[in-house]
């Protein structure tokens, strides 16, 4: 049935567009004939040049509304992107989160750093995901990780800036993490980085950035990253 709606709009739209392109000439033409022939042939060349210009915008208006709807079906369905594994399949993301100010255990915080560095680039792979669930074992030492991994993922979010959520982060971890322990979190986002492929420029940049801050003397810790 659709290939015969369509041959049957072509039928149509064919002869209207070869009007519609050629009918100044064709309209031309029929007027200098009136002009230079006199008496009934030029009352029955009138008629038909009336009658072919009443075609035309017949022919062109019946012709406006499938085309309007070929152009409606050849626009792409936006298909949606998959969700994270495990993030977000309870409550959409447009639904308010914790606070991460609420987070008070440094190994949390770490693991929410290491997540939101991954999601800010795109989707966590496999691989990210268990270079993550392996250093929550070891070095952070979280024994329910799958739990602990699941409320980090609910404290980030896809295409998030990693620095303000660093920034909002470092005094936790500048209190709670020995000068040894802060450079360990910078080697651990650093291998969560290079877990699928290379890190990105953007990722090496953060991960910069947050030890400056981590790692600067007292007097320098409360500046914003940049």
């Amino acid at each position: 049935m659709a290939g015969a709606d369509a041959r049957r709009l072509d039928r149509v739209a064919r002869p209207m567009d070869f009007l519609r392109k050629n009918a100044i000439w064709i309209i031309a033409l029929l007027i200098t004939s009136l002009v230079l022939l006199e008496g009934p042939r030029a009352i029955l060349i009138g008629a038909f040049v009336a009658a072919l210009v009443g075609l035309f915008w017949l022919l062109r208006g019946k012709a406006r509304k499938p085309a309007a709807g070929r152009r409606l079906e050849t626009v792409p369905k936006v298909v949606p992107l998959p969700l994270d594994r495990g993030a977000d399949t309870v409550r959409p993301q447009a639904l308010e989160r914790a606070s991460l100010k609420t987070i008070d255990d440094p190994r949390l915080a770490a693991v929410v750093l290491m997540i939101q560095l991954v999601r800010t680039n795109g989707l966590l792979t496999r691989a990210e995901r268990d270079t993550i669930l392996a250093l929550m074992a070891d070095p952070l030492g979280i024994g329910d990780r799958e739990h602990v991994y699941e409320q980090a993922l609910q404290l980030t979010d896809r295409g998030r800036v990693f620095t303000p959520v660093a920034e909002e982060l470092a005094p936790l971890l500048r209190a709670r993490l020995s000068l040894p322990e802060r450079q360990q979190l910078i080697d651990m986002l650093g291998e969560v980085a290079n877990a699928y492929g290379e890190a990105s420029d953007l990722q090496r940049e953060a991960i910069v950035r947050l030890k400056r801050r981590l790692l600067a003397p007292d007097a320098a810790a409360g500046r914003p990253l940049n």
